[in-house]
């Protein structure tokens, strides 16, 4: 019968064995750089978590930005509309300016129609400083673009084409046509000799 505690009396617990104290400095080894390489990971993290924050935050700022930006142009859009309102109010105006002149021209009324007919010059250059262009066109040739034919007339000592009156101008605010202006035009049995892209009739 084996007697174990004399079995086990013959083995050194306490001395420690080479191999294993070799075995025991390597895993200390790596744990030391598993350690080392944790604790840089953990910085990179820290800076990554700082750019993110930073990233949020531009993120944001242009976020408002954006939100700002919708806004103005909203505001922009109602200034617009309210500035072509005030134009055609303008228009409607001038429409009544207009009628004098025409009447002026048509009666002859010496230096009044000649003043009115002056007032008539100086409101159109003034509405091109506005951005406004008054559309009339006597004694040139019919554009449908622009024109709007109202009558019909035969001349014969005009071209066909050419618009003989303008009855009521047309006006564009700025490139946006407001209305055409409203002519009688020159139609001879001779045919159309102008463009008959823009001729209209």
């Amino acid at each position: 019968m084996i007697d174990f505690r004399k079995e086990l009396s013959k083995f050194d617990f306490v001395t420690v064995d080479a191999e294993f104290a070799r075995c025991y400095n390597e895993a200390a080894q790596v744990i030391e750089v598993f350690n080392s390489t944790l604790k840089r990971i953990g910085k990179e993290l820290n800076n990554t978590n700082l750019q993110l924050e930073e990233v949020l935050s531009q993120y944001l700022e242009e976020k408002e930005k954006d939100k700002y930006i919708a806004e103005m142009k909203k505001t922009i859009t109602v200034y617009e509309e309210e500035k072509l309102s005030l134009v055609q109010g303008l228009v409607a105006t001038l429409d009544q300016l207009e009628d004098l002149y025409r009447y002026s021209l048509k009666n002859k009324l010496g230096s009044w129609a000649e003043q009115m007919q002056l007032l008539w010059k100086n409101t159109s250059a003034n509405l091109l400083l506005l951005g406004i262009t008054r559309i009339d066109g006597e004694n040139t040739l019919f554009d449908s673009r622009i024109h709007s034919i109202v009558q019909v007339k035969e001349d014969k000592n005009y071209l066909n084409g050419v618009i003989l009156e303008v009855l009521r101008s047309g006006y564009m605010y700025q490139s946006r046509l407001l209305r055409k202006a409203q002519v009688i035009v020159n139609k001879t049995n001779g045919g159309y000799e102008g463009n008959e892209q823009n001729s209209g009739y």
